[in-house]
Formats: C-alpha cells, structure tokens, sequence
C-alpha cells in the first residue's frame, strides 16, 4: 500500500493512491464513526502530553515520539499544532489519528474549530498493535511532514494552513507512556537498517536459489555500479490478490530524505477506470519537481499472479517490460550513469531483485 499524495507529480488520481481503506469523511464525527465507546474516546483525550517548542520548526525538525497503545485506549493520535492545546479551541497543522479497531491512520488539519478533508493513503500496511512499543519520526519538509513507524516510512502530509513551520508545541494523546524528542536530523528515518545492495547476476533466469536475499515490500536497495550499459534491473515478486497500484523508482541516492532525484518513476495502477483489460502506465521523472508525465495504458497484469517486471538501459531510454511484453519508455531526463538506488512500493512483494545483461531476455512488443 503506496501513497505519494499531493507530492507525485502523476496526476490528481495519487492522492488516493494505494488506498485500501475508506475512512469516514471528517473528524468532526469521529465519535458516531469509531466503534469505541464515548468513555473511551473521552479517557483517550484526556490522557495527554505536551510539549511545548522552544524554537520554531524549520527544514529538517525532527520529532521522535515513542509509546505503547493499550487496548482499552484505542485511539491515539499526535498533533502538532498553535493556540490552546488543551481547550479544543487551537489550531492543529497536522493531527496524526491512529484508529487501532479500523486499523488505519487518518491524517487532517483543524483551523478555527473546523477540520478539512481526511488523508488515510500510506506506504506499507497498518504498524500498529495493543501493547506493542512504537517509535514514530517526523521530518519537517518544504512542503510536507514525512512520518516513519519504526524505521519505515509510513505516510507524507502536505503542509496546509496553518502550517506546521508557525506550531507552538507537539502533543500526545492516548497513550499513557508517551515521550517526545525535537533535534535536528541530516536524514530520514534515522532508525532504518542500512540498504541492501542489488546482486549481479549471469542471466535473467538464473536458478532461484542463487538468492540469498529475502526481500520485503516496500524496499530500497542500492545499486552501487548502477545500471551498466546492456544490463537491466529485473523485480520478480507477486501481485496483490486486490492489485491496487504500484512504482518503481530508479534513484541517485538510496534515501527517503532529503528527497533523492529520481531518474525513472514507473507507476502502474490498476484502480484507474480498474474494470477495463490493461493497466494505467504512468512514467515521470523527478529532478527537484516531477516532470512532464507520460502515460499508456498497456499493462496487463493478473492480481494475485507472479510477474517479471523488467527496467533495460537503452540506447536513449529506459524500457520497462512485464512478463517480456513492453509497457512504456522513458526517454532519458539525466545520465543513465546517475543511477544509485531502485525503490519498489506498492501492490507488489519482491521475491528477487537482480540486475544481469539485457540481451538474456526476450523481448515483445
């Protein structure tokens, strides 16, 4: 599950990008809508600390907080925010919702008493469990909050108004043992595990075994040599039985944060018009700010199957193949050399990841 939001540069569609669950519409009415009981959602609102900030947040604030969510407090949230934060009467920059009985994390602004449209979109499945510790990092962007669960980023939230660069302090709610850290940070998440490099391989079909890597959704791996001229970058894993959407990312550097420059974006969705034969194939570039978009509909995957996505350096472009059938073509924005890093998300689950030379495969069009 993948979301860009606001910050993809692949069309108004992103917003809801990997979305699988449909949260009530507003916070207003959160109380009719969780199925928890008055008490609770009132003892869960009570039990809070604040911090107050002693300098504003700027580019890079990093906040830490930890915690352990409790069954019989079911609802949790982090705000950050200006005004009174005990009244009801502030205003929140971002309120961070988790809803443990829904199993999903809404995300929202309230100004002047009133909220605005729910996000609930993430990068990977819901992190959360009843006593179970957590350690959430935020990073104050240009532009948007990004937010990590244990070292994996789970969501962005563009900045709305107010801002979170004007709050006055952060606050938990809902959990008992909560404690906060603001430092700042050169990198996002700090908690993450070092990436694993992309082996080489002989073939595109080399046996199975020769994989000693066991990856995991939602990955960035480094590419230390890159892509090297007649070589390609081959993703084999399984389709989501409810296949929502998914990207691959060629980038020069393997990070969340400060953004990395990314050289070849290949979103597939499925969700766009999901009832016609092919997949929407959406190819960009991101060099500061997306580029002009590309799109076709050309793949034809099957939810639930295995498939063999493919990224081949060509003469003048990167080519993308699923299952040998070519999807789209991305002519090069950037030296193909820049290539450092390839990041898979979505309705995808990588069983291998390799590079090896193009001319082991076949190829259709």
């Amino acid at each position: 599950m993948v979301c860009f939001g606001d910050r993809c540069g692949c069309g108004a569609f992103c917003r809801r990008l990997f979305c699988r669950a449909r949260p009530p519409e507003n916070d207003e009415n959160e109380e009719d809508n969780l199925p928890i009981s008055l008490s609770q959602l009132a003892e869960a609102r009570e039990v809070n600390f604040t911090q107050t900030l002693k300098e504003p947040l700027t580019i890079g604030s990093h906040i830490v907080c930890t915690g352990t969510p409790s069954d019989d407090l079911p609802w949790f949230a982090v705000n950050i925010g200006c005004g009174e934060p005990d009244t009801g009467r502030g205003d929140i920059s971002v309120h961070f919702n988790v809803r443990l009985p829904q199993c999903y994390v809404v995300r929202n602004t309230r100004r002047h008493g009133k909220w605005g449209l729910e996000e609930t979109t993430a990068f990977r499945l819901f992190p959360f469990k009843a006593d179970r510790p957590f350690t959430i990092e935020i990073v104050v962007d240009e532009k948007e909050t990004l937010w990590a669960v244990d070292g994996e980023q789970y969501c962005s939230y563009a900045h709305r108004i107010p801002s979170p660069l004007s709050a006055e302090w952060v606050q938990v709610t809902g959990i008992r043992d909560a404690a906060l850290k603001i430092q700042k940070t050169d990198i996002f998440p700090t908690l993450t595990s070092p990436p694993v490099e992309v082996p080489l391989w002989p073939a595109v079909d080399t046996p199975t075994e020769n994989s000693e890597i066991a990856w995991r959704s939602n990955v960035v791996a480094t590419l230390t040599n890159g892509i090297p001229e007649g070589h390609q970058l081959v993703i084999y894993g399984r389709l989501r039985p409810l296949l929502h959407s998914f990207s691959l990312d060629l980038m020069d550097s393997a990070r969340e944060w400060p953004r990395p420059n990314v050289l070849a974006h290949v979103n597939v969705r499925a969700y766009v018009e999901s009832q016609r034969d092919h997949q929407l194939v959406v190819l960009n570039a991101r060099f500061g700010d997306w580029g002009a978009e590309r799109r076709q509909r050309t793949a034809r995957l099957i939810p639930g199957t295995y498939t063999k996505l493919r990224m081949v350096r060509g003469a003048g472009e990167w080519a993308v193949y699923a299952d040998d059938l070519l999807i789209g073509e991305l002519e090069y924005r950037a030296a193909p050399e820049g290539v450092r890093a390839v990041r898979v998300r979505g309705d995808i689950y990588p069983e291998q990841i390799y590079l090896c030379p193009s001319t082991s495969s076949p190829i259709r069009d």
